[in-house]
């Protein structure tokens, strides 16, 4: 094998050098360049004989040189044999890059000279300063943000936690620092929050979920939590960023207006007992009493008579319909006969009197507490009455079904249909009250109608049929 002359050494460092993306100087011990290659004309627009006729000091801020200068020092020195840095360099247009200098000693004859290598970290540096402005208006932002906000192992154990909610618990950072999600989350509350977290890193997420807190001093504090999987580039998640809002306030508005609701609803049927009693007791009596006294009058002409037996009828009709009327407000016929039966003949009835088709059906095996069949029979009074008095239509639907925990009770007709929204504004329809029924129970009530397509009453509720015995009807 032919090794290289000096020549073609030479003449192969100088294509390198000339070649390089990196820029390229080489200096005397006193700093002066005395060869630039064209990386480095290029990276600060400077023509090789200007940058030659400058020394290494003047190609930065002053801050930057004396930084340089130090080590360039110690470098000719001895006392160290290389250095690197990051700089600021002046460009030719007055701006300024940042490149990262590598600067070695090269031992030689007849005198040692310095190789300065300077890559072009620009876009990185200016990267790294836009994350690091990012970094400072988020500890802004969590430090000062008016809600809470935590961020939180994997495991569930919190890192760091802004004042907010802190003080929604009651407590210094130091100690909620020391402490796990579960720590402070209401044991009921837990498993099913546990089960969102997982959810989350799996890449669900979850939006404002409603979790009960403890409080330092053993109180209730009522949140709305939502959170974020924070992932490193690799998709690897790392912690979690969470918001949480502290709504005791609204949860105890809520409550009392639900007590109110509640008692009000008492009321109502403690009135509907009363006004049926009357009903039944006095004036059904007196009905029955007026049309006995126009049966069979004697002594009458045909025509009185013919009359008479008119206004008796009416009277009948009158005394089936008070009779009728009283069996409605009254929920005696549930506490007989239960929920199921109660449902089928009261559709049986709204059928006979309005002479149309009610078809009902259920599936449901075991029995429903009074409460709440007493607010499904008031549902499904009021969706008749709406379906016969507004809709025109010949035929309902009436399904009483169990699913997965839930009771579902659906009434469906196919008449002129209605504007929901302008109905729910206006109060209309007895919407509200079936809404606020269904809601104290803990249910959802959603209303379809389409007009010329007729209309369904959905009401579900939560249903556990392990604690309630079979029926017998």
């Amino acid at each position: 094998m032919q090794l290289e002359t000096n020549e073609e050494v030479k003449a192969r460092f100088s294509d390198a050098f000339k070649a390089s993306p990196v820029g390229i100087v080489v200096e005397n011990l006193d700093g002066q360049p005395l060869f630039v290659n064209p990386a480095f004309c290029s990276m600060l627009g400077f023509t090789e004989e200007e940058l030659r006729n400058k020394h290494c000091v003047d190609f930065s801020p002053q801050e930057d040189a004396q930084k340089d200068w130090v080590l360039f020092q110690q470098l000719r020195e001895g006392s160290i044999d290389h250095y690197q840095i990051d700089k600021r360099y002046f460009r030719s247009d007055g701006t300024t890059v940042w490149g990262r200098l590598t600067v070695s000693l090269l031992r030689g004859k007849p005198s040692p000279l310095v190789l300065a290598m300077v890559d072009d970290i620009t876009e990185r540096k200016l990267a790294e300063e836009a994350l690091s402005e990012s970094e400072t208006r988020f500890r802004s932002i969590f430090r000062d943000a008016g809600i809470g906000m935590v961020i939180v192992s994997l495991d569930g154990r919190y890192l760091s936690a802004n004042r907010a909610f802190c003080d929604y618990l009651g407590y210094s950072e130091q100690e909620i620092l020391g402490k796990t999600i579960e720590s402070i989350t209401l044991p009921a509350d837990w498993p099913a929050f546990s089960e969102k977290m997982r959810e989350a890193l799996s890449g669900q997420g979850f939006q404002w979920l409603h979790k009960r807190c403890l409080h330092k001093s053993g109180r209730i504090v009522y949140t709305e939590t939502s959170s974020s999987v924070i992932r490193d580039r690799e998709g690897v998640a790392r912690y979690f960023v969470a918001q949480i809002l502290d709504i005791t306030g609204r949860k105890e508005a809520e409550e009392a207006l639900s007590a109110m609701t509640r008692k009000l609803i008492e009321a109502q049927e403690q009135e509907r007992a009363r006004i049926a009693r009357e009903l039944h007791d006095d004036i059904s009596q007196r009905l029955a009493v007026l049309a006995i006294d126009l049966d069979g009058r004697e002594g009458v002409p045909q025509e009185v008579q013919s009359h008479l037996e008119k206004f008796r009828l009416q009277v009948v009709e009158i005394a089936n319909d008070v009779h009728g009327l009283s069996h409605e407000l009254h929920s005696s016929k549930l506490e007989l006969l239960g929920v199921v039966t109660a449902m089928r003949s009261w559709c049986q009835e709204v059928g006979r009197r309005q002479k149309i088709d009610v078809d009902f059906a259920s599936d449901v095996s075991t029995s429903i507490p009074p409460e709440l069949g007493l607010s499904l029979l008031r549902v499904l009074q009021e969706a008749l009455h709406n379906a016969t008095r507004h809709s025109g239509t010949q035929r309902v639907e009436v399904r009483l079904e169990e699913r997965s925990n839930e009771l579902h009770l659906l009434v469906r007709d196919s008449g002129k249909g209605f504007d929901v929204e302008s109905a729910l504004r206006s109060q209309g329809l007895g919407l509200t009250s079936m809404r606020e029924r269904v809601r104290l129970l803990n249910g959802r009530l959603t209303v379809q109608s389409q007009a010329r397509c007729g209309t369904e009453v959905h009401a579900r509720v939560p249903f556990n049929p392990d604690q309630n015995r079979s029926l017998k009807d």
